[in-house]
């Protein structure tokens, strides 16, 4: 089973209802949330389905150094709670990273247990699949970069490619953009992609295994049911509950050829581990 990434939705998120859902949250529940400890198991949950998680971070990181180099501006796509955000500050003291998603309660929870690191992230709310998020990150200027971890595949072929049309103008001449993400082999490929899946289920099972945790499901019915977290569940349902979720790993080498045709000047796969990749295009 693939890794679940951050949601995106459709309603506008008025400035500031972060705060009052928040607010509204403690005051009902008259307890405090706990929000480090859901920020563990939020990582061990996805480690769950990544065990080479770590990895692949490092690999990001690394080349988002070795392209733009360790100060950049960074736009962090489909961000969840930070995960990839907070170890771009951690790792590259000098970045700005904005951390852009549509999901409330992932987005709070981010605010509460990553924090700003000292105002090098910016929390940001805003639907990848519409233009609104692309008029607020021009008024930061061109980038040096943008990063996604797990997230993309909640759009499909068609929205990609619009989404990627829109991005390559916000990514300054030499910048980059990276992708980390499940992604298929090609048409061609079928008896490799079929064998590349059993061994790479084969090893999750085992990793698993030896290393239990709550899975997707299990840590959406536990926020559920904290009372201190009720307002920002109410509020992520009634956004998107029930709208039409793509959520497809895609191919490679189409993601590879979408990016040529948006404007970027190279595209290829630096990391893979079975159909886990880390695809990189400059723009």
């Amino acid at each position: 089973m693939a890794p679940i990434g951050p949601v995106s939705g459709n309603r506008p998120y008025p400035h500031g209802l972060h705060v009052r859902l928040a607010a509204e949250a403690a005051e009902s529940a008259e307890v405090d949330v706990d929000w480090a400890s859901w920020l563990r198991r939020w990582e061990a949950q996805q480690a769950y389905y990544l065990p080479d998680r770590e990895e692949r971070f490092h690999v990001m990181i690394g080349l988002l150094r070795e392209v733009v180099g360790s100060t950049p501006s960074v736009l962090d796509l489909g961000s969840g709670p930070g995960s990839l955000a907070r170890r771009v500050v951690d790792s590259l003291p000098g970045a700005r990273v904005f951390a852009i998603d549509a999901d409330p309660l992932l987005l709070e929870l981010g605010r509460q247990a990553v924090g700003d690191r000292g105002g090098s992230i910016r929390w940001v709310e805003a639907d990848l699949r519409q233009d609104s998020w692309v008029e607020l990150a021009r008024t930061w200027g061109p980038v040096d970069a943008a990063l996604s971890t797990t997230a993309l595949h909640w759009l499909s072929p068609r929205e990609q490619a619009g989404f990627f049309a829109r991005l390559a103008g916000l990514i300054r001449p030499g910048g980059v953009f990276v992708n980390g993400d499940h992604l298929s082999f090609d048409q061609d490929q079928q008896r490799i992609g079929a064998a590349a899946r059993a061994l790479q289920e084969e090893e999750a099972g085992r990793d698993a295994a030896a290393h239990p945790a709550e899975t997707w499901d299990e840590w959406w019915q536990a926020v559920e049911s904290e009372p201190g977290l009720a307002a920002l569940a109410a509020e992520r349902r009634s956004r998107w509950g029930g709208h039409p979720d793509y959520h497809s790993p895609g191919q490679a080498l189409a993601m590879q050829a979408t990016l040529r045709q948006a404007g970027f000047t190279e595209e290829g796969t630096i990391w893979q581990h079975y159909e886990n990749r880390v695809v990189v295009a400059i723009r």
